[in-house]
């Protein structure tokens, strides 16, 4: 099933478009359906394409890798190689930083400067967080500082936790998505 051509058009701004609004009929439908999930660990430059293939024996299922993460946006919600989870920390930090290229990256993890802390962190719970303004009023407490760099790595990677959709589940999902595109 391909995902896209399914969706009705609509009129915006004079020009026909998909009507990517039914993504929310979509999504209540199959988690009211599903319950039955399994946990999957992305790998370094795994596409959602792949793991389709891998999961469901279909690339065209990406769609259905994304919807199950709620993953609007690819290029900025799924998990980036570390090639270009560096290209994206360049062009984020430059202007912060003042610099450009591998100068972006040596800023982002330069432990002699403060400009680069994102926040600071409990050296015994990591869920203890305190913002730059905030640590200076607990000079005796345990915690580190966490610099872009290191900030950038943490969020890519709880991008890398996913869960899919039990396969024995597709022809119902594919039933439904019909259902809430013809409506």
């Amino acid at each position: 099933m391909s995902y896209f051509e399914a969706f009705p058009k609509t009129t915006f701004n004079n020009e026909t478009v998909l009507d990517i609004t039914r993504r929310a009929k979509i999504v209540t439908r199959i988690r009211d359906l599903v319950y039955d999930y399994a946990t999957y660990t992305v790998k370094e430059g795994e596409r959602p394409e792949d793991i389709a293939y891998f999961y469901y024996d279909d690339a065209t299922y990406a769609w259905l890798v994304l919807l199950a993460n709620d993953i609007v946006d690819p290029f900025s919600d799924w998990a980036k190689s570390q090639e270009e989870l560096e290209e994206y920390i360049k062009l984020k930090y430059e202007a912060q930083s003042g610099e450009t290229g591998r100068a972006v990256l040596e800023w982002a993890q330069n432990e002699t400067i403060t400009e680069n802390i994102v926040h600071y962190e409990s050296k015994f719970n990591s869920n203890i967080k305190l913002n730059v303004a905030t640590h200076t009023e607990f000079p005796n407490a345990e915690f580190r500082a966490v610099r872009v760099y290191d900030y950038e790595v943490a969020q890519n990677e709880a991008k890398r936790e996913i869960t899919l959709i039990n396969r024995r589940y597709l022809t119902k999902i594919e039933q439904l998505v019909k259902e809430a595109l013809s409506e």
